[in-house]
């Protein structure tokens, strides 16, 4: 099966969003496939990518402690996708479990606060320069409310830019084996695989499944993403970046069209590359 025609034939008669920009990179290997990937894009909640390494490599350059226990306040949490939010106000936890729940639940409070142990948004973006990712920016801290129209968007990435981070993380000695272990272990835990993953042999808790998947999923309304990396049966991995602005769908519900629809593309993918 030809991934490529599949997918355009399949476009054509799912033209149910505005931009859309795919990157599809297999690491080590030879496949590769692109649409629209330099693309500047809003990203959601994928973002967070780039705070988990900022914030990791800081830790391992002995400038942040992934153990240090960390006070969080009230005036601090944000609302939206997470549970901090419905926490104790002065409770504790540590940094890294911040950097999890920032990644397995999306959540916003653990965002700014990782943000902030990172150095903030101009060291996140010196992370991003310093791996020679370019197309890529976070413009601000989640619910920012700054005047500046710069601000606007959350952030601004193409979805080649993702898979290019991805590949520098996974391949090169930027972070430590212990770091880089850290990154993608934190990444398997993430909880929404309802968009490209969806409809792959999945590994469960059980271990169950042919393919582990170590990603980050982001929506508000009309923009999906999902950012990840894939591990098949035989041990090839890929790396995937698929993002959708304009949504027609925008709704939070399990069957969002625009969730089927990226679901629908990873399937093809897949058997494209199962030969199936």
């Amino acid at each position: 099966m030809d991934f490529n025609i599949e997918l355009q034939k399949y476009l054509k008669e799912h033209n149910n969003y505005d931009k859309l920009g795919l990157a599809i990179v297999e690491v080590n290997g030879d496949f590769k496939y692109y649409l629209n990937e330099n693309e500047l894009l809003s990203t959601a909640s994928t973002m967070k990518l780039f705070v988990l390494g900022a914030l990791l490599k800081k830790c391992e350059r002995n400038e942040e402690d992934l153990n240090r226990l960390v006070v969080l306040h009230k005036e601090n949490f944000y609302p939206g996708s997470g549970v901090i939010n419905f926490l104790s106000d002065g409770i504790s936890l540590t940094v890294k479990d911040l950097c999890t729940l920032m990644i397995i639940l999306s959540d916003n409070s653990a965002t700014n606060f990782c943000i902030d142990l990172a150095g903030g948004v101009e060291c996140v973006n010196e992370h991003i320069q310093e791996l020679g990712v370019s197309n890529a920016v976070l413009n601000r801290k989640v619910y920012d409310r700054s005047p500046n129209p710069n601000k606007k968007k959350l952030a601004e990435v193409s979805s080649k830019a993702f898979t290019d981070y991805l590949i520098k993380i996974r391949t090169t000695d930027y972070l430590s084996e212990e770091y880089k272990n850290i990154f993608f272990d934190i990444l398997s835990k993430q909880q929404f695989k309802d968009m490209f993953v969806r409809y792959l042999p999945l590994e469960d808790f059980y271990d169950n499944g042919k393919v582990e998947v170590m990603s980050k999923t982001g929506y508000d309304g009309g923009i999906r993403c999902d950012v990840g990396l894939i591990i098949l049966e035989d041990k090839r991995e890929f790396v995937y970046a698929i993002m959708i602005n304009g949504a027609l769908d925008g709704s939070y519900s399990f069957d969002n069209k625009t969730h089927l629809m990226m679901a629908d593309i990873g399937k093809l993918f897949f058997d494209s590359i199962t030969k199936k």
